[in-house]
């Protein structure tokens, strides 16, 4: 009789531990995640030994995935930490990457001065590591109108250094900047401006799957023409801006 009260515990026991694993179970969704950049969110099914993996997805389609394609396997639980957590950031495909920031520096008479920076650019990412593309934007050294704005067009790379959802970053442009004509009568000069070539290195963090933070150095060529309104002087300025850049933006 002892004996079999201990067996009938036993069984009580073994069943009360599978129902909580199936509940635990179904209380779970795996999250399979490419090489190629796709997502697959359902239940998997099965191992097989040749190196595929049998999942159900949400919408009910059984599928089979080579375990060559599949870059890590996640799983989800309501209630429950996430575990394993995953670096989702998308490291393979197209990309758009708007900057906004502070340009920190001298003008092109030697006076400290503050300007603000915009660009965007939209490429492709090959792999985590490097991507390119090409971009535009505009660039105001000084804001007071004593300067011309310019109108940079760039290519540029960038890559990211870490697979996590913190990552430093990097990103390399040159190109063009076309200046605008600012304010043709400064302190008596009559300006005419022109544009030339530009470039650009930026480093900083990416945090989460969007959200950027970045410094970096600017480089811009630009001349302008003078001629003083009161007689008749003239001349050109051959003008290299160097700016720090300081600000951020959003990768999607």
């Amino acid at each position: 009789m002892k004996a079999l009260h201990t067996l009938l515990l036993f069984m009580l026991l073994f069943g009360s531990m599978q129902s909580f694993a199936q509940e635990t179970r179904e209380n779970c969704t795996d999250v399979v995640y490419l090489r190629n950049g796709s997502v697959f969110r359902g239940k998997i099914s099965e191992y097989k030994t040749g190196g595929e993996i049998v999942m159900t997805t949400w919408s009910g389609v059984t599928m089979t995935l080579p375990e060559a394609n599949v870059k890590r396997v996640v799983q989800r639980c309501r209630n429950q930490k996430l575990q394993n957590k995953p670096y989702e950031f998308k490291e393979h495909g197209l990309y758009n990457a708007t900057r906004l920031g502070l340009l920190i520096g001298k003008d092109y008479r030697s006076e400290n001065a503050k300007g603000f920076l915009l660009y965007h650019s939209t490429g492709w990412m090959f792999n985590r590591w490097i991507g390119a593309g090409v971009g535009a934007g505009v660039e105001s050294y000084r804001p007071d109108g004593q300067d011309a704005a310019t109108y940079p067009v760039f290519a540029e790379v960038r890559g990211y250094f870490q697979a996590k959802n913190i990552s430093p970053f990097y990103a390399l442009g040159g190109g063009w900047g076309f200046a605008g004509n600012g304010s043709r009568d400064v302190n008596g000069y009559a300006n005419d401006w022109s544009g030339g070539w530009m470039a650009k290195a930026q480093v900083g963090y990416r945090i989460g799957n969007n959200f950027v933070l970045y410094t970096g150095l600017s480089f811009q060529k630009k001349t302008r023409n003078w001629r003083a309104t009161w007689g008749g002087e003239w001349g050109t300025d051959r003008i290299l801006h160097k700016r720090l850049e300081l600000g951020l933006g959003i990768v999607l």
